[in-house]
C-alpha cells in the first residue's frame, strides 16, 4: 500500500493535473485558440483556385440542346429521303442548316455509328400533331463509323436535331453571358 502510495500524483483542490495546468494557461489558451495567419492564407487561395477552376471548366463543357423525334429514311433508286416528326411544341426552335445525328432502330449505334445530316426544310404540317422536318444526309448512306447501310425501301429510327449549342456558364447566367451558335 506504501508503495501505491508513492506513485500517486497530488491533485490540486480544483481537480486539474498539475502538469495540465500549464497548458491551460490563458497566454497559451490564446496562442492553441488562433489560428495561424498562413492557414488561413493558404485555405482563401485554395479556395479561390477551386471556384476559377469550376468557372474555367464550365466555359468549355457545352451540353447541346436537342429536340428528338422520330426518323424515317425511304430509299428509291439509291436517292434517300430522310423525315423527321417532331412535337409541335419544338417546330419554333427548327432551322435549315442545324445538324442532325440519326440512330438507326435495325443497325446499333454502338457498333454501327449513327448518321450525320443537316435540316434542309423544317416546320412543315404533318399527321398525328407533329410536324415534318426534311434532313439531307451529309454522307449518304454511310455512318459514322464507316459503315454503309444497304439500301433498304423503308428504315426507322431516332434524331436528334442540334438546336443550340450552349455552355454550362452560360446556362447559369442566361442572357448575361451570349451564346455561341
Amino acid at each position: 500500500m506504501a508503495d501505491l502510495q508513492e506513485h500517486i500524483i497530488p491533485v490540486k483542490s480544483n481537480g486539474i493535473h498539475p502538469s495540465l495546468e500549464e497548458l491551460r494557461s490563458e497566454p497559451v489558451q490564446e496562442i492553441m485558440g488562433k489560428m495561424p495567419s498562413w492557414i488561413v492564407r493558404r485555405g482563401i487561395f485554395m479556395m479561390t483556385i477551386l471556384v476559377a477552376g469550376l468557372f474555367i471548366g464550365a466555359w468549355f463543357f457545352s451540353y447541346p440542346d436537342v429536340v428528338i423525334g422520330r426518323a424515317s429514311i425511304r430509299t428509291d433508286n439509291s436517292v434517300s429521303a430522310v423525315t423527321v416528326t417532331i412535337p409541335a411544341n419544338a417546330v419554333w426552335k427548327i432551322h435549315p442548316g442545324q445538324p442532325v445525328l440519326i440512330r438507326l432502330d435495325a443497325y446499333p449505334y454502338e457498333q454501327f455509328g449513327l448518321l450525320r445530316g443537316r435540316v434542309s426544310t423544317a416546320g412543315q404540317s404533318g399527321a398525328n400533331s407533329g410536324f415534318q422536318v426534311h434532313i439531307q444526309l451529309d454522307q449518304g448512306l454511310q455512318t459514322t463509323a464507316g459503315h454503309t447501310i444497304p439500301a433498304v425501301t423503308q428504315l426507322e429510327g431516332s434524331a436528334e436535331i442540334e438546336t443550340e449549342k450552349l455552355n454550362l456558364l452560360q446556362r447559369i447566367f442566361g442572357k448575361i453571358i451570349p451564346g455561341r451558335q
